[in-house]
């Protein structure tokens, strides 16, 4: 750690953590941390691992405390034990970013703002999570004096004290790294089941909370309960605008965020006609969050307006440079954008467009199979059938139970008159338990080219049996 006596008064900073079972990612944490602060405070909340140990070996200030289901709470025991004149708070599943670190000490430097209120400083958080990575712009440096505390059960937030301010000031200096949300850290620590029931407790305790509500539809989409997601959505758009919510409107970027995961519900559901209207009503209340417009965008090609989807995605391109304001996925206004801009120009007839946007998709999501697939159906179309098949085969042969790349590859081979290779290229596929029926459909494409009439027939009867629903539902339905 920094020296607290050589330090200059008004300057020193106090490293605040709230932990549990942590050792595995608490020593990179502190690593990267101690020596830009002057004091380490530590809460423990019940570790039964090396954590507390870890924590001393880094000089920390160790106090513990009895985990009661609120996050506020908790990260508020670890405010109160603080002395330095500055907190800067950080998680175990994070750490700062080593080549910009030392600007801590230069943002500290600088004091209170020209109007003499207390400063706060928010930094990118990037975090890597199933869809991508996203930067979110969160308050994480602040001066101890200016009353600052957290509220929330969960997904808390800073706020001051009533009838006071602070000077938030953004900086993109300072880069916090976030792991804590990839996808075998989230299963591992069963953090949706958790993070579920905390969120059903505190709507039950206040379900006047626009933003918990905002919270909880992410939540209910990464659970895959979609029509759940939709209601809850909905009902922290409507709290935001009745100008009752309890903790205030949802900001900006946070109410984009909702109408992106309203939209994102509905197209789950196949409601497209829903998904449209939310993205007309939300690109017009948040013009400027990319996202929100991708998203919109692959709601209007999935109602068959790719020319209005292509605006969509232009629309997501054009903000790639604005500055970070709340959460924000890197690839929304990147990859993804050229993406659906690739898959609205094939279905415009502009096959050498999609192909220059595809291959700049490419090259920031070089193994994404949707790509390689609109790619190398775009290289077929504009002649290059050999760049195609050389693109699928090998995507295939790294990914060889991937639905879409082994019927793009089995389509390519039977328009190339490659019936037997386009057979072969789905094979795999009907070893599946749960084999799509457009298998089946494109496997009797290949079988019929190949002059197997009646086996490409069966192979349209099974595609059939398996758009049929099940018999206990068509039971259900005739008794309703």
């Amino acid at each position: 750690m920094a020296s607290w006596d050589t330090t200059p008064p008004g300057q020193r900073i106090t490293l605040c953590m709230i932990v549990r079972d942590e050792e595995a990612m608490l020593g990179q944490c502190l690593s990267s941390a101690s020596r830009w602060v002057d004091e380490i405070v530590v809460v423990d909340t019940g570790s039964r691992d090396g954590t507390i140990a870890i924590a001393e070996s880094y000089g920390a200030r160790v106090g513990h405390f009895a985990w009661c289901d609120d996050f506020a709470i908790a990260r508020n025991a670890s405010l109160s034990l603080a002395t330095g004149e500055w907190v800067l708070f950080l998680d175990a599943d994070e750490s700062l970013e080593p080549s910009r670190a030392q600007f801590i000490r230069e943002l500290v430097a600088e004091g209170r703002g020209p109007d003499n209120r207390p400063r706060a400083y928010t930094m990118v958080v990037r975090s890597e999570t199933a869809h991508g990575v996203t930067d979110d712009l969160q308050i994480r440096l602040w001066q101890h004096g200016a009353g600052l505390e957290f509220a929330g059960r969960i997904h808390e937030s800073l706020v001051a004290p009533t009838g006071s301010t602070i000077g938030v000031m953004p900086t993109n200096s300072v880069l916090v790294t976030h792991t804590g949300y990839k996808p075998a850290i989230m299963e591992a620590r069963d953090k949706v089941r958790r993070n579920g029931a905390m969120l059903d407790a505190a709507i039950a305790a206040d379900a006047d909370d626009a933003y918990l509500f905002y919270k909880h539809a992410q939540h209910l989409v990464t659970d895959a309960d979609y029509a759940g997601a939709v209601g809850s959505a909905e009902r922290a758009l409507e709290l935001s605008a009745s100008g009752h919510a309890s903790r205030g409107p949802l900001g900006g970027s946070n109410l984009a965020d909702t109408y992106r995961t309203l939209i994102a519900a509905h197209l789950a559901l196949s409601n497209v006609s829903a998904a449209v209207v939310a993205g007309e009503r939300g690109t017009t209340v948040c013009p400027d969050h990319p996202p929100l417009w991708t998203q919109f965008g692959l709601a209007l090609l999935g109602s068959g307006a790719p020319d209005r989807a292509l605006i969509a995605f232009q629309e997501a391109r054009s903000r790639r440079d604005m500055p970070v304001v709340g959460a924000i996925d890197r690839g929304s206004a990147g990859w993804r954008a050229l993406y659906g801009m690739g898959e609205a120009y094939l279905e415009l007839k502009r096959p050498a467009d999609a192909r220059a946007s595809l291959a700049q998709a490419l090259i920031d999501a070089p193994s994404h199979p949707l790509i390689i697939r609109a790619l190398a159906i775009a290289e077929e179309q504009t002649g290059q059938v050999q760049t195609a098949y050389d693109r699928l085969d090998a995507a295939v042969r790294r990914i060889p139970g991937d639905v879409a790349l082994r019927r793009a590859l089995s389509g390519l081979l039977r328009r190339a008159g490659e019936t037997t290779g386009a057979v072969n290229a789905l094979a795999p596929l009907l070893d599946l338990a749960d084999v799509p029926p457009e298998v089946y459909d494109d496997l009797a494409d290949a079988l019929e080219a190949a002059g197997s009439a009646e086996d490409g027939a069966n192979a349209r009867s099974i595609a059939r049996l398996l758009r049929e629903p099940p018999t206990d539902q068509v039971d259900e339905a005739s008794q309703a």
